[in-house]
């Protein structure tokens, strides 16, 4: 058998044990996006969105569905979440409810996993799931909705305002053979609502060799004024596969802003889809990609522009290394009616050595004409006086390296307003560049006051 053929089989062994059983609606919209997977089957290089993108590891890799770990199994020797958050905790797709800490959630305010959603919830389910984007179009969020079995639904009622963050913390363990697990997460906030979430992902140590893949799909609705921070951590093991798609449906003068770090993964590919569908709804993203060795990122983003006045902002930057492979394309679409539309978007890339490669694409697709849209994509090296000046100011080429790297990905810390979340995503990143730099590193990122004194020392 295929790969297709693989995944096709999995759901047909595994589909009686999956949730919702009970829910007609859900068997139907299951099997519709099961034959959808089918029709699409995995994407190649003809496909113009994965033209540099290979699935080699996928094709031949023979997983098996994740299935819920045994209660010792979950005896994990994790520690709490650092921040100040509800605890949410995910061990190979499946809640954990004996590692997460849920506080007290304002009246109205639901938050639970997707599984308890289904039981509890179900009329709410069947209103919003796969109301923001389909999947006729995306092969892997079709299989993701066809063998989700897990994850998170948020519901947040007019002018709630949830003050902690939510952080989603999602594990995958080894087991005795690759394993693929499907997170499914489901925010809804209607008018003024206020929420920030994290979406966490990582591999225990042991998953080394394991090449376990990960397959999520988030859907997010704003209402009108609803506001969301959202933060995606994905620092998965080297050799796993984590593809992932987020869509995002904005109306009236709501507000997204997305910080997003992919660190980990042999391959990883984030596909963001953005509809302003609302007058002055406004959206930022930002992402840092760190790659080595022979690792492989992909960012696809998408913002429409379908309402006037809207504002959208993208700032991407990575640093590649080794053999490392990174790959961005970035498309802004501005409705006809979409007049006074504001869109900037920008990629800058570091390649640190002779052997890695970048692939950017910026594209901006207009159809309104009073607008106003920009966009950019730079790719190259260290710069060579800086690093000389360095040098010149007592500071080893190692250090000098060092601090310029720093200086490249602190931009987009800096724009986490949040100290104790700058701090908690600065760990990863920090550990990450570590291994760039094993000699002379300092012991954590500094803040762009600190980054100024030194490069003006």
């Amino acid at each position: 058998m295929n790969a297709c053929e693989r995944f096709l089989k999995e759901y047909k062994l595994n589909k009686q044990s999956l949730p919702g059983q009970h829910l007609h609606w859900l068997i139907a919209w299951r099997e519709n996006a099961l034959q959808s997977f089918a029709e699409q089957g995995l994407p190649d290089s003809s496909n113009e969105s994965w033209k540099y993108t290979q699935l080699t590891r996928l094709q031949e890799t023979k997983y098996r569905l994740a299935r819920r770990p045994p209660e010792t199994a979950l005896a994990l020797k994790l520690n709490e979440s650092s921040l100040e958050a509800h605890f949410l905790v995910f061990v190979d797709g499946y809640y954990a409810a004996q590692l997460s800490s849920l506080g007290a959630l304002p009246e109205g305010v639901i938050l639970c996993s997707f599984a308890q959603a289904l039981q509890e919830h179900p009329q709410l389910l069947a209103a919003e799931l796969g109301k923001t984007g389909g999947y006729q179009d995306h092969p892997f969020s079709a299989l993701n909705s066809a063998l989700f079995a897990d994850g998170v639904f948020l519901w947040a009622p007019q002018n709630s305002f949830i003050k902690q963050p939510v952080h989603c913390l999602f594990i995958s363990s080894a087991g005795k053979h690759p394993q693929v697990s499907y997170p499914r997460l489901l925010l809804v906030l209607k008018n003024h609502a206020q929420l920030t979430l994290i979406e966490h992902y990582i591999d225990l140590p042991e998953t080394n060799n394991c090449y376990n893949f990960c397959n999520s799909v988030t859907e997010i609705s704003l209402g009108a004024h609803a506001s969301l921070n959202h933060y995606k951590l994905q620092c998965a093991a080297q050799d796993s596969s984590h593809i992932a798609a987020m869509t995002v449906q904005q109306q009236q003068a709501s507000a997204f802003t997305s910080h997003s770090y992919s660190l980990g993964a042999a391959l990883a590919r984030h596909d963001i889809q953005i509809a302003l569908a609302g007058r002055q709804a406004a959206c930022s993203l930002n992402g840092a990609y760190l790659v080595d060795g022979s690792q492989h990122v992909d960012y696809h983003t998408q913002i429409t522009h379908l309402a006037p006045a809207c504002n959208s902002q993208q700032l991407y930057k990575g640093v590649v290394q080794g053999h490392a492979r990174a790959v961005f394309n970035g498309a802004v679409i501005i409705d006809p009616v979409a007049q006074q539309s504001n869109a900037k978007q920008l990629n800058r890339n570091l390649l640190l050595g002779d052997n890695g490669e970048v692939d950017s694409k910026p594209e901006l697709q207009i159809y309104a004409d009073d607008v106003i849209c920009t966009h950019g994509a730079t790719v190259g090296q260290l710069d060579s006086q800086a690093l000389f000046y360095l040098q010149s100011r007592g500071f080893s080429k190692e250090e000098a390296q060092a601090w310029l790297v720093y200086g490249f990905v602190s931009e987009l810390l800096d724009r986490i307003d949040n100290p104790a979340l700058r701090k908690f995503i600065e760990q990863p990143v920090s550990a990450y560049l570590a291994r760039l730099f094993p000699t002379q590193f300092p012991v954590r990122l500094p803040h762009k006051e600190e980054s100024a004194d030194v490069l003006n020392h």
